[in-house]
């Protein structure tokens, strides 16, 4: 009879934190006393790495990039499927073969060199060249291409994290990786999860944001060119956001691109979708019928703007 009167006992909060594919991490979620995932968790993280990582050099992207033949675990055929889909629907916004041109201009552990013509590794940039991979089947890239899933990784990874929480029973939760967010119910205050957007600023300064949303069962991603940028001889910043279609750093007065989706892979891609569309990002966004976006805008005053979808108030919090 105790056992029975006991069956749904009092949940607490746990948080687990760490560093994560070139970031952070930080994951709540609501259990019983006692119960704690983060070895599950970190087995997630540590597998996503091995397969996904530029900076690991025999994962499986790593030797793809080499140009080796490899057996594809099943996530990262998943991902360049999904990949291959998003560029479909971004009208090629979105293209994770821009690898090549990322790096000649000193990104994702690329030198930028003046001797290097951009406009000829064009002809290795172009999602339709590659082959829908099959999950565990072998599987290679064109010949000169390269891949570079930054993208869209870390939204993908927060999608299986709660995945994994909801397949063990998990209600409410907050994942959180690398910025993308996916949350699900209210926190132990019994209150919708609350996520900060950052003001952009080269410098983070905690607790100082730009608005606050709340969030249940949907994600959110935000991409911006405020942090990711180094400066040329000329002290032109050249900014991160390459354009798949012209090779170069778009220049843009979109400063940030924020965007809420139902899972946090399409909102990974689709924030950085529209950072390289700029002006014409709404219109982007309005191929999406359950994404709203909020954008920061830097006005000719230097002044900051905000632009936002008709359903993007819905989730400011009160």
């Amino acid at each position: 009879m105790l056992t029975s009167c006991n069956s749904n006992p009092a949940l607490v909060q746990v948080t687990n934190q760490g560093p994560a594919q070139g970031s952070t991490y930080s994951i709540s979620y609501l259990v019983p006393q006692g119960v704690d995932y983060r070895e599950g968790i970190d087995s997630i993280l540590k597998s996503i790495d091995q397969q996904m990582s530029l900076w690991i050099d025999e994962s499986e992207i790593s030797r793809l990039n080499k140009g080796d033949s490899i057996r594809i675990s099943a996530a990262f055929a998943r991902v360049i499927r999904l990949s291959k889909l998003y560029t479909d629907l971004t009208f090629g916004q979105f293209d994770i073969t821009i690898a090549p041109v990322i790096k000649a201009w000193g990104f994702s552990g690329g030198a930028y060199s003046e001797d290097v013509n951009v406009d000829s590794l064009l002809q290795y940039v172009g999602s339709a060249n590659l082959v829908l991979p099959e999950a565990d089947s072998m599987y290679a890239l064109p010949e000169g291409f390269q891949v570079d899933v930054n993208a869209i990784a870390q939204g993908y990874t927060v999608d299986i994290i709660a995945d994994y929480l909801a397949v063990q029973g998990v209600k409410k939760y907050m994942v959180e990786v690398g910025g993308e967010v996916r949350c699900k119910g209210e926190n132990i205050n019994n209150i919708v999860w609350r996520i900060g957007i950052e003001k952009p600023a080269e410098e983070r300064i905690p607790g100082q944001f730009q608005t606050i949303i709340a969030l249940d069962s949907m994600s959110l991603a935000t991409s911006g060119n405020y942090r990711k940028f180094w400066v040329n001889e000329s002290g032109q910043k050249v900014v991160h956001t390459i354009s798949p279609k012209t090779g170069q750093p778009v220049i843009s007065n979109v400063l940030s691109a924020s965007i809420i989706a139902s899972n946090a892979t399409l909102a990974d891609a689709l924030a950085t979708a529209c950072m390289v569309a700029g002006p014409s990002a709404f219109q982007l966004v309005a191929q999406f019928p359950d994404a709203e976006a909020y954008f920061i805008v830097g006005n000719v005053k230097g002044e900051l703007e905000i632009q936002k979808t008709e359903g993007w108030s819905a989730y400011e919090a009160n």
